[in-house]
């Protein structure tokens, strides 16, 4: 079943008109913001293309761009809220890709090879459809550091695994990652009461490992290439203090009520454990002891 928009906040894509602005919203949009200047003027393959508003903005650069998703929800809805002349979108599987070999100049998997059973089976299909000095853009949670139990991943991978699985099929392979960090900011009303673009000087003042990202996002082609990717930078959802601290004060409110019902439960379990030993204490429970007893041994004896 679905909503008004015709696809479910099911937990499993993000969708702007049910996440923006938020956290999600920026995660997802940031790792399509990079990809764009390296699309330019490339036909262009999104795997697990979801409600479709990444393809969209790599169409704003790209000479062409398909959208294949599993889910013909997802690309009906992607179709009806994106669809544009050089944007198509396709239903299909990650291991049966529905393009022709050598057809794409770049393939997009973001947030996709965590969720495909055969993930070798996958990796060859992005090298078919890929033509001569094609590029791959690949990103996937970092299995160090992603939420443990997301129903939706079948493998999540560490740097090294990821690394191996792709080297058969591309044999230069730039590693970029994607972290997020909470970010205090100063600036204008102006500056910060519009979406888009602000020019600020960022700082970095929590560096990270290697093994600290939340993701990684690597750029795979078969031959070297002079593909970068920028440094992008996406202000979430808004961080307030003062809802946190409400949050929090709503949570202890409710564990206080829970421990509140839980200790009187236990006294009533108490009361009721001091009544029964009331009863079985008393002559008239004694006699019908007993003759509950004398009536046992008779049905014994009559059979």
């Amino acid at each position: 079943m679905t909503d008004a928009l015709g696809i479910d906040n099911d937990g499993e894509r993000m969708i702007p008109a049910f996440h923006r602005p938020s956290l999600l919203y920026a995660e997802h949009l940031t790792r399509y913001l990079a990809a764009a200047e390296i699309v330019r003027g490339k036909r262009v393959l999104d795997i697990a293309s979801g409600s479709g508003y990444g393809c969209s903005l790599l169409a704003g650069t790209a000479a062409s761009v398909v959208g294949v998703d599993v889910s013909e929800v997802a690309v009906s809805y992607a179709a009806r809220t994106y669809g544009a002349g050089n944007l198509e979108f396709r239903h299909g599987d990650a291991e049966k890709i529905p393009l022709e070999d050598d057809s794409v100049d770049v393939v997009v998997t973001f947030e996709t090879i965590e969720h495909v059973a055969d993930y070798h089976r996958f990796v060859a299909e992005i090298d078919r459809v890929l033509a001569p000095g094609g590029i791959a853009l690949v990103s996937t949670p970092n299995d160090l550091e992603f939420v443990e139990g997301n129903h939706f991943h079948l493998h999540e991978f560490v740097y090294d695994e990821l690394l191996e699985l792709l080297a058969p099929h591309f044999g230069h392979i730039s590693p970029y990652f994607q972290a997020t960090w909470q970010a205090v900011a100063i600036g204008t009303l102006e500056q910060f009461a519009t979406e888009g673009v602000v020019q600020a000087e960022i700082h970095n003042l929590a560096p990270l490992e290697r093994d600290q990202y939340l993701y990684f996002y690597l750029v795979c082609s078969r031959e070297p290439t002079d593909a970068t990717v920028p440094s992008v930078l996406a202000l979430g959802g808004h961080h307030s203090d003062r809802a946190i601290q409400q949050r929090d004060l709503g949570t202890q409110g409710r564990i206080d009520a829970l421990q509140t019902a839980l200790a009187q439960a236990h006294r009533d379990l108490a009361q009721a454990y001091h009544d029964l030993d009331t009863v079985r204490a008393t002559r008239s429970h004694r006699i019908a002891t007993g003759l509950s007893s004398v009536a046992g041994r008779l049905r014994l004896a009559r059979r």
